[in-house]
C-alpha cells in the first residue's frame, strides 16, 4: 500500500509527507482519576523543538510536514489529530521515557486507524530501547540520536526504494523479522548545527507556553551519574552569531507566550564562557528586548564578566548543585565543589541577580543515608538564607539513560517495561529502587523541606 501510494504521489508531483507528533508527560490525577499533564508539561514551560524546529529542516529538504503538538492542549491523540495525518506517508513519534505511556497510547490509535502506515520513533526513550520497541511491534523504525539528517534519509529511502541498510542510525526489522541496527551516523558538527534553519513558530498557539524554545548548543562535556540527557561528553556549541540570528528571527512570536521570554534548552548554556559573553555582547549591540531562561554551571558564574554581561539578558536560570557535601559531588561527577557553589551564589548576590537563580538539589541517591540528606538540606538552606537564591529540592527518580539507571538494570531492579504504562511516577518499587532510606524518614525530610520553603517565602 505504501508503494502504490508513493507511485500516486509521484504522478501527482506531491512531496513525501511526514507527520511529527510530540506527547505530553501525563499521569493519573489523585483528585478525579483522570489523566492530566504533570511536571514541566503541566506548566508548559516551552514548546518541544521536535515539533517546531525539526519541521524547518525537513521542509528545507522539500518534505511536507504535519506537526502535531499535544503538549500544548495537554491531551492524548484525538480523532481530529488522526484526520490531519490521514494523507501522510510516514508518521513520526517523539518521546522521552516520561512521555512514553502517552506516546504508546497514540501509537495504538494510529495502528487501529492506519494499520499499514509506517511509524518511526525518535527521542531519548526509543533511542535507548530500539530493539525492545521494535520486537514488540510498537513501531516500524527507530532513529537513534540526532534526527535532522537521518530522518530525511529514511524518507528518501521509503520514497525511492533505497535499501534501508543504507540509512545511518536506523534500527528496524528485516523481512525475516530479525533486528537490525545500522551503524550510528556521525553527529552534526558545530557548523552544521549553526546552519540549521530556525524554529517555525507560526502555528504556535497563543497564551499556552511560558516562553519559546531555542537551542544554542548540544551536549555536555560531563557525564554525571544521575543525568539521562542525550549527548553527554559531546559538547557542540552553535556559533554565537548564528544563535543570536535565530533569536532575532523568532522574536515576533515571543508575544504569543505567557512570560514573554525565550528558554535556551541547552544542557549547559554557559559551558563555553567566552561564547556566552559573545552572545551577551551581540544581544546588547542589537538592543535585544527579550530575556532568557537557561541552565548554567556554578563554576561559570565565578566569571565576573559573564555575570555582569549576561545578567541583564536573564529572566531566570537553573544551577545544578545536586549535593550539599563534597563526597556526593565527587560520586556523581559534577565537576564542582561546595566552595564553588557558595562563591557562585555570593557573586550573584554581589551583582544583584541572586533572586533569578534556582539552585537545584537531589535527595536520595542510592548510596545516601539520612546523614548525607541532612547535609544537602542544610547546605541548600544556607545558600537560600545567606545569598537569597531560590532552591529546588526533589527526590531522586530512576530515569532511563543515566549511569545509575544502567547499574540498577544490571542488578535487576529496573527494566524498560516499567515505563510502558501510566503511573510509574507513583510506583513504590521504582522509587525505592533508587532511594534506599526508610519511608518514615522520607516523611520527616519532606516536612523539613516544606518548612524551608515557608522560611524562604
Amino acid at each position: 500500500r505504501l508503494f502504490h501510494s508513493l507511485l500516486l504521489r509521484e504522478e501527482l508531483e506531491m512531496p513525501f509527507s511526514v507527520a511529527l507528533i510530540s506527547f505530553p508527560v501525563m499521569d493519573i490525577a489523585s483528585i478525579d482519576g483522570q489523566l492530566r499533564p504533570i511536571g514541566m508539561d503541566l506548566f508548559r514551560e516551552c514548546p518541544p523543538l521536535s515539533i517546531y524546529w525539526l519541521p524547518s529542516t525537513l521542509r528545507a529538504a522539500d518534505l511536507d510536514v504535519v506537526p502535531i503538538d499535544l503538549i500544548a492542549p495537554g491531551t492524548l491523540l484525538k480523532s481530529s489529530d488522526l484526520d490531519r495525518i490521514a494523507e501522510c506517508d510516514l508518521i513520526g513519534i517523539s518521546a522521552t521515557s516520561m512521555s512514553w505511556p502517552a506516546a504508546q497510547d497514540g501509537i495504538k490509535k494510529i495502528r487501529a486507524r492506519f494499520p499499514n502506515r509506517p511509524i518511526v520513533a525518535g527521542g531519548p526513550h526509543p533511542s535507548l530501547f530500539d530493539e525492545y520497541l521494535l520486537r514488540r511491534g510498537y513501531v516500524d523504525f527507530v532513529i537513534r540520536g540526532e534526527a535532522e539528517l537521518y530522518l530525511i534519509a529514511l524518507c528518501r529511502a521509503l520514497e525511492s526504494g533505497v535499501e534501508l541498510s543504507e540509512v545511518p542510525s536506523l534500527s528496524w526489522l528485516n523481512k525475516e523479522r530479525e533486528f537490525v541496527r545500522n551503524p550510528q551516523g556521525v553527529r552534526l558538527t558545530r557548523s552544521q548545527l549553526s546552519a540549521l534553519p530556525p524554529p517555525d513558530y507560526s502555528a504556535l498557539p497563543e497564551g499556552i507556553y511560558q516562553g519559546l524554545s531555542l537551542e544554542s548548543s548540544r551536549g555536555c562535556p560531563y557525564d554525571c551519574a544521575f543525568c539521562s540527557t542525550n549527548y553527554r561528553t559531546t559538547y557542540r556549541p552553535h556559533e554565537a552569531s548564528a544563535f543570536v540570528d535565530a533569536a532575532v528571527y523568532i522574536l515576533p512570536h515571543v508575544s504569543k507566550t505567557r512570560l514573554q521570554m525565550i528558554h535556551i534548552v541547552d544542557d549547559e548554556f554557559s559551558m563555553n564562557q567566552r561564547r556566552a559573553i559573545q552572545i551577551a555582547d551581540a544581544l546588547y549591540s542589537r538592543n535585544f528586548p527579550v530575556r532568557f531562561c537557561y541552565d548554567s554551571r556554578a563554576n561559570d558564574l565565578l566569571n565576573e564578566e559573564l555575570v555582569e554581561k549576561m545578567g541583564p539578558h536573564t529572566y531566570e536560570f537553573l544551577v545544578g548543585a545536586e549535593c550539599g557535601y563534597e563526597e556526593g559531588l565527587r560520586r556523581i561527577g559534577k565537576g564542582t565543589t561546595l566552595n564553588a557553589l557558595e562563591n557562585a551564589a555570593r557573586n550573584l548576590l554581589k551583582h544583584g541577580y541572586s533572586e533569578r537563580a534556582h539552585f537545584s538539589f537531589i535527595l536520595g541517591f542510592p548510596w545516601e543515608c539520612r546523614e548525607e540528606l541532612d547535609k544537602t538540606i542544610g547546605f541548600a538552606k544556607h545558600l537560600c538564607l545567606e545569598y537569597g537564591v531560590k532552591v529546588l529540592i526533589q527526590w531522586y527518580l530512576q530515569i532511563p539513560g543515566s549511569n545509575l539507571w544502567a547499574e540498577a538494570r544490571e542488578n535487576g531492579l529496573v527494566s524498560p517495561a516499567m515505563y510502558d504504562d501510566f503511573g510509574f511516577f507513583r510506583d513504590n518499587h521504582l522509587f525505592f529502587s533508587g532511594v534506599r532510606i526508610h519511608p518514615n524518614e522520607i516523611w520527616e525530610i519532606s516536612d523539613i523541606i516544606n518548612l524551608i520553603k515557608w522560611i524562604a517565602k
